[in-house]
């Protein structure tokens, strides 16, 4: 079976209520061929000195005779001095991998719900020999998910209604040479809050292989109440998908 090498890209801001959770949620998996990317995007300062003590701690419990050796450097974290917002943070973590190694994103807020993840995950490319795999998730503690496989198939992921949720994975080269205007808005500026659209659709749209794992591999941490999808950040949210859907892969 092939090691593929996980590669997790996760920007927070002011997320120390849940970096803990979702760093046992990778320190504590069997498969251990994984790099986590944490980009701090100018979180306040008492966050910054809480996330950071985290960190820290997580990296003590990685010592040789307690997890792998090298979990020091598994972890690297980025500390912005300045906003870039979600788009343009998950760029900057893409860049730093190898064209084979398998990018998955997780936020700071939310976290893996099963151990072997990754280990099914690796059967999965391996297996299948796909270049972009996304799973099924929960919507906080429920059992509420929105992920699926394309029906057809080979449906125009900008068409296509949103199925490719969390957890989200593909391989790195999928991403190579995609012009930087798919990234961007209708101000010219990288997509803010739609960043798993903006990022994941232009991948979809080059993958020859795709598929969806029907297994709950994440905990999307959100409360799904009518108040959440009202606040003028959802609705910006909304706003940017609908662009990026109707102008659809740029060339």
């Amino acid at each position: 079976m092939t090691d593929n090498r996980f590669v997790i890209v996760a920007p927070m801001y002011n997320a120390s209520a849940t970096l803990g959770q979702m760093l046992v949620s990778l320190v504590g998996q069997s498969y251990k061929n994984w790099k986590l990317i944490l980009i701090d995007d100018v979180s306040d300062q008492n966050e910054v000195v809480k996330e950071a003590e985290i960190i820290t701690r997580w990296r003590t419990l990685c010592e040789p005779g307690m997890r792998d050796d090298n979990c020091d450097s598994q972890i690297r974290v980025i500390w912005n001095s300045e906003k870039k917002w979600e788009v343009a943070n998950v760029l900057t973590g893409i860049s730093m991998c190898e064209d084979d190694d398998v990018i998955c994103r997780i936020d700071a807020d939310d976290w893996l719900t099963d151990l072997d993840a990754f280990a099914y995950l690796n059967a999965f490319y391996d297996a299948t020999g796909a270049d972009a795999l996304w799973t099924a998730h929960r919507w906080g503690f429920t059992d509420k998910n929105i992920s699926g496989a394309f029906n057809p198939p080979d449906a125009d992921p900008y068409k296509h209604n949103w199925v490719s949720s969390h957890l989200k994975s593909f391989r790195k080269r999928l991403i190579n040479d995609v012009k930087d205007e798919n990234f961007r808005g209708s101000d010219g500026n990288y997509i803010r809050r739609a960043g798993d659209q903006a990022i994941y659709l232009p991948v979809l749209h080059r993958a020859k292989r795709r598929g969806y794992v029907p297994r709950v591999f994440y905990h999307y941490n959100i409360k799904d109440v009518p108040e959440t999808y009202q606040t003028s950040d959802a609705k910006f949210q909304r706003d940017e998908a609908i662009f990026l859907r109707k102008r659809g892969f740029v060339e």
